[in-house]
């Protein structure tokens, strides 16, 4: 019995691991946005990179494309360690939305505007804004 418990909190132990490891991928958009007009932008054309391969890509944008709030995703080329693409959302929604979003598909940085920044740095910027 105790080897049986000391399996599963190892097994457990090594997913939640995996699960959360931090992601080399970048999502850059690559249209110069104004301020405060991400709230109102809809499309999106973007660069996703950081694949270690083809099958990695496409299974990537595969997730794009089944997200809820996604009314389409054209991919425009895939190299197999980038791939540009065209994200058409349903509505708009403002930055930390996205931001989740890039963390539910983990994605680690995002370059906007020419800046790159990790989501877990743009989160804690929101944070200290709000106090």
């Amino acid at each position: 019995m105790k080897k049986l418990l000391t399996l599963t909190i190892i097994a457990v132990a090594f997913l939640t691991t995996n699960s959360f490891a931090q992601s080399n991928l970048t999502w850059t958009v690559k249209d110069h946005i104004e301020k405060g007009g991400i709230k109102t932008a809809t499309t999106f054309n973007s660069t996703y990179s950081g694949f270690t391969n083809k099958t990695e890509a496409d299974n990537f944008i595969q997730k794009i494309k089944k997200h809820p709030d996604v009314a389409s995703c054209d991919v425009v080329s895939n190299t197999g360690t980038s791939c540009d693409v065209k994200i058409v959302m349903s509505q708009p929604h403002n930055k930390m939305y996205y931001v989740g979003m890039a963390q539910k598909l983990n994605i680690g940085f995002i370059t906007f505007n020419g800046v790159k920044k990790s989501v877990d740095e743009i989160i804690k910027e929101s944070r200290e804004h709000r106090h």
